[in-house]
């Protein structure tokens, strides 16, 4: 289990580099790499600003 939400932060922050993820919890990290994962057509920037929204309401 751990290196699943090991792997998914390593996914987020190739979106956003500076964030710090040691406040969410595996859940919350899984969500976001599952929110990647769904939308394969956006661009990184789509993918970028997807991420920054979901690391503020998943906090």
């Amino acid at each position: 289990m751990k290196r699943i939400a090991t792997y998914s932060a390593a996914q987020v922050t190739d979106f956003v580099p500076e964030a710090d993820l040691a406040g969410y919890s595996a859940g919350a990290i899984a969500a976001i790499n599952a929110e990647l994962n769904t939308n394969n057509d956006d661009t990184f920037v789509e993918k970028q600003a997807q991420v920054r929204s979901l690391l503020k309401h998943l906090q």
